[in-house]
């Protein structure tokens, strides 16, 4: 067996092959490392801009969070509820990902199923639209970053998120 280590999230795997995708936050395999190598990326002082944008992110996975959560209970078959629960872990862990950067605690609603319609179809559309507008706000954000570990981030949760639209579609 072989031990891992994300470079996003820090959180480590065992296996015999290094997964294509984390296990928890979903980085490509790119980001994960065999563990005597992984070396942490320090973040230091975080501008003003970014913590502006970092707390928007975290609001945005704590709502997708939810709403798949809610999602996955009104799913019409056993591969929707995986689909919506698998997306409802990772961005829960995206938000425990933005809440250590901010240093600050989980929001309490993170753990609650959050509103969805009770049509899978229109959950499955609004998946979508979550999937594009998380792209849409974290490419913006990777512009406004001048730290080199947010922009790392940002930019493996646009490629995480670019993946989910082919899921959700």
């Amino acid at each position: 067996m072989n031990l891992y280590r994300c470079r996003i999230c820090g959180e480590s795997y065992i296996g015999s092959v290094c997964p294509s995708d984390c296990p928890f936050c979903g980085a490509p395999g790119k980001h994960l490392v065999p563990a005597d190598n992984y070396q942490p990326v320090p973040l230091g002082e975080i501008s003003r801009k970014s913590r502006e944008n970092l707390e928007r992110a975290l609001d945005l996975a704590v709502g997708n969070a939810t709403f798949y959560r809610g999602a996955a209970q009104v799913a019409d078959s056993e591969r929707g509820r995986a689909l919506f629960s698998a997306l409802s872990r990772t961005e829960t862990a995206h938000a425990v990902l933005f809440c250590q950067i901010l240093d600050i605690p989980l929001p309490e609603e993170l753990s609650a199923p959050g509103e969805c319609s009770p049509s899978h179809k229109e959950n499955l559309a609004e998946a979508q639209k979550r999937e594009s507008r998380a792209v849409q706000l974290y490419t913006r954000f990777i512009d406004d970053a001048s730290e080199e570990r947010v922009k790392q981030l940002l930019t493996a949760l646009v490629e995480i998120e670019t993946g989910h639209l082919g899921l959700a579609g």
